[in-house]
């Protein structure tokens, strides 16, 4: 009976094998990657967003660092912290409760309180991040403890409050101190130090990145996955619609129009792309060619940081040449939020949002 069993078994593959390879194909299909680097809601730069620690948006990791790494760059700093309080796992819990940069939590903890060693960070209950410290009332402080001060600090002050970079948050203590700062446009302080606090917490995750480059590196960060969503967090103006957001501003400065004519869709998403580490050919042709660009994947799930292709007449789109947008958010009830340029006018960036229904029907091409 058991030599039956296996002979049949056997006739069976070939009427079997071509379901098994539909079925990897499928699977294989759903994730297939897209350009730049983000995983499970995290966006990712080999070192820097833009090319130096000071300008690094803090928002954006590195991947793969590990709490070895980490713990072996708190001992290199001559400071006796409690290392039950903060070590490589706890920042790696923190980095991904909160969504910032672990670099600059080590950065911020050490240039605030030297590692919870000094100031009101060595209350009961305060915490190391300067969280809640406030000039007049430093002692609020101890209503925060760590953890909780590192997911507030980053959705409010470094989120809400548009203090994305070291830098900015400089610039705007300068503005504050000369009382020009419209904090309704750039939003308010991250601290009023004018001393250059920014820069000495930039320096700070310089040394960190050159230790860990010097301690085993890291690994490339995987490819971004299709069908990953994002409700919360990223940046917000007041042209973007309310509940949404992007991972990071839009600054035409430098967008370049080699290939693509300036102000048009083309060159507005090449750009763009390349700003949050997504790549597009510089020969993608009109808005509506852009889905069937060979060498580039395409997918009907919205997926954040790709182009999405209109075709000719598509919601809108030019009936000859189509149009091509830019995703910056997929949210978990299926809905996106597009950015795009040459709608209302040359050169002129705007936003559109469609419901989850509506964004399944459109192409979206995957950068490299």
């Amino acid at each position: 009976m058991k030599k039956l069993k296996w002979f049949l078994l056997v006739g069976l593959i070939p009427i079997i094998l071509p379901f098994l390879l539909i079925i990897i194909l499928a699977v294989a299909t759903a994730g297939s990657p897209t350009g730049g680097s983000g995983v499970e809601g995290a966006t990712y730069a080999e070192h820097w967003s833009s090319g130096d620690p000071y300008t690094h948006n803090l928002l954006v990791h590195r991947y793969g660092i590990t709490a070895t790494q980490l713990d072996g760059f708190l001992d290199t700093l001559g400071i006796s912290y409690d290392k039950n309080r903060i070590n490589g796992k706890k920042l790696l819990e923190w980095e991904a409760k909160s969504n910032l940069d672990v670099r600059g939590i080590v950065a911020i903890a050490l240039n605030e309180s030297s590692l919870g060693t000094a100031g009101v960070a060595t209350n009961t209950g305060a915490n190391m991040f300067g969280y809640g410290a406030f000039d007049s009332n430093p002692e609020n402080a101890n209503n925060f403890n760590d953890e909780v001060a590192v997911v507030a600090l980053t959705q409010q002050t470094i989120i809400g409050n548009k203090n994305e970079t070291f830098k900015i948050q400089d610039d705007k203590a300068q503005k504050y101190a000369n009382g020009s700062l419209n904090q309704t446009v750039d939003g308010g302080v991250y601290f009023t130090d004018t001393t250059g606090s920014g820069k000495r917490r930039a320096e700070t995750m310089r040394k960190l990145d050159q230790y860990i480059d010097e301690h085993g590196g890291t690994p490339k960060a995987p490819i971004q996955l299709t069908g990953k969503t994002r409700d919360g967090g990223g940046v917000t103006s007041n042209d973007i619609p309310v509940g949404y957001s992007l991972t990071k501003a839009i600054d035409t400065n430098g967008y370049i129009t080699s290939t693509y004519p300036w102000g048009e869709c083309t060159w507005y998403v090449f750009n763009r792309g390349k700003q949050v580490g997504v790549n597009f050919d510089p020969f993608m042709g009109n808005g509506g060619q852009w889905m069937n660009k060979p060498g580039f994947i395409t997918t009907h799930t919205p997926t954040e940081h790709s182009a999405l292709s209109f075709s000719p007449g598509q919601a809108g789109a030019n009936p000859i040449y189509g149009h091509i947008a830019f995703v910056e958010q997929v949210k978990s009830d299926g809905s996106i939020l597009i950015s795009e340029c040459n709608v209302k006018g040359l050169g002129v960036i705007s936003y559109r949002t469609f419901d989850g229904q509506t964004a399944k029907q459109f192409t979206y091409v995957l950068g490299n």
